[in-house]
């Protein structure tokens, strides 16, 4: 498109704004819950349509955004009007321009008087913000208790993004937290963006706060998703944006009730699996423990060169004291060796293990068995799990065996 050609003087004058509708999904509900409103310019020139980063581009330029951004509000406002949204208990998702909170724009009661001459109901309309486009954070928290207390709801959009500030979750504390579509995207491949979307969600419960996952456009995303506690679901995998006389359509509501069963049938299965995975590492610690049993601890260095060899799921395996001095070398299958690093490497022996939490739960609850969460072995940069056990040898000396096993992403998203 030649953005030379689009007026937007002429755009917001003849308020040419094409409003779209994108559902918001629970699928637990098996059911669409609202719907977010998108506006779109039209070119009058060329009849095409203009995305909103251009359009607000060229607004702010023009030095037009607060015109623009009330604008489309009015048009989603008044196209859920028009659609009988607010009468089939669809929530409205409405965007605001946040940037405009730094010019002073607070309180005008511009929205409060649209909503009320529609004749809607302003517990169902959630006021979506981009807080990192917000440099006043007294006017953000300002805005958001002003709208509160007036019945609407408030939603923190792109939540998790690269410029997210998230000491302000806790201050605004909004009833729905919008996890950015760049966490989302195969978030079922990588670690990290599970760990990210997790402890989203634990904020989020504190807060009394909905988590929306946001760009789901694959049924793994979506499984994924909702197996790490996203309470509501929006993306192309469910439907595009669309004209909002279509938006309730049949394809929409197929795929819904489609990804309700296989949650429920990926949940049991993987509950299943990891039932059966964990029971092969606890049987394969009860074999290795009883052979140490057998030997004195000066025979340990020459078990563990035979045992780390002997089950292909160790990946590490070593021993430490009731102390929690390492008594052994660490005997590690070097086939699963990812990183070779200054940073990442065995413990050798005599390394002192006490501030472990394997170590310190089980000397202070006097339990005999502990698996980790998942984490990044320090010796060998690979996502596992240690599972530490006390034992025995022949003479009665008790020890601590630790094994570390590799898990993979998909396996650890279950709480």
């Amino acid at each position: 498109m030649d953005n030379s050609i689009i007026n937007i003087n002429n755009i917001i004058y003849n308020e040419n704004i094409r409003i779209y509708f994108q559902p918001i999904i629970s699928v637990k509900k098996k059911s669409i819950i609202g719907f977010e409103s998108l506006c779109r310019g039209l070119n009058t020139g060329t009849n095409k349509i203009i995305s909103p980063d251009t359009l607000f581009e060229f607004a702010r330029h023009k030095n037009m955004n607060l015109e623009l951004d009330r604008l489309c509000r009015k048009k989603a406002l008044e196209a859920y009007k028009f659609n009988n949204f607010e009468n089939k208990n669809y929530i409205l998702f409405l965007n605001l321009d946040t940037s405009i909170m730094d010019n002073g724009i607070v309180g005008s009661g511009h929205l409060l008087n649209m909503v009320k001459n529609l004749d809607l109901f302003s517990n169902n309309i959630v006021i979506e913000i981009v807080e990192s486009k917000v440099r006043d954070t007294k006017s953000l928290e300002k805005f958001i208790n002003t709208y509160k207390e007036k019945g609407y709801l408030t939603a923190l959009d792109d939540v998790g993004s690269g410029y997210s500030n998230l000491d302000r979750v806790a201050l605004v504390k909004p009833d729905i937290l919008k996890i950015d579509k760049g966490i989302i995207s195969y978030i079922d491949k990588y670690f990290y963006k599970q760990e990210i979307f997790k402890s989203l969600v634990n904020l989020s419960r504190k807060i009394g706060a909905l988590v929306v996952a946001e760009g789901v456009e694959r049924e793994e995303e979506a499984l994924v998703s909702l197996e790490l506690g996203a309470d509501m679901l929006q993306g192309f995998y469910f439907s595009k944006p669309q004209d909002y006389t279509f938006v309730t359509d049949e394809k929409t509501k197929k795929n819904i009730f489609y990804i309700a069963n296989k949650f429920n049938n990926y949940m049991t299965y993987k509950i299943k699996s990891i039932k059966l995975m964990y029971q092969e590492y606890y049987m394969v610690l009860s074999n290795i423990i009883n052979e140490l049993s057998n030997v004195t601890c000066d025979n340990f260095d020459d078990m563990l060169s035979v045992i780390i060899q002997k089950y292909t799921i160790v990946e590490c395996i070593y021993i430490i004291n009731e102390s929690g001095t390492q008594i052994t070398e660490t005997f590690c299958d070097q086939l699963k060796i990812k990183r070779n690093s200054k940073i990442y490497g065995p413990a050798k022996k005599g390394t002192e293990h006490s501030l472990k939490d394997y170590y310190y739960y089980l000397m202070s609850t006097g339990s005999t068995q502990f698996t980790t969460e998942p984490y990044i072995s320090l010796a060998s940069g690979n996502l596992c799990i240690t599972i530490s056990s006390q034992f025995e040898d022949v003479n009665s000396n008790r020890f601590i065996l630790c094994i570390d096993i590799k898990v993979l992403p998909s396996n650890t998203c279950l709480p």
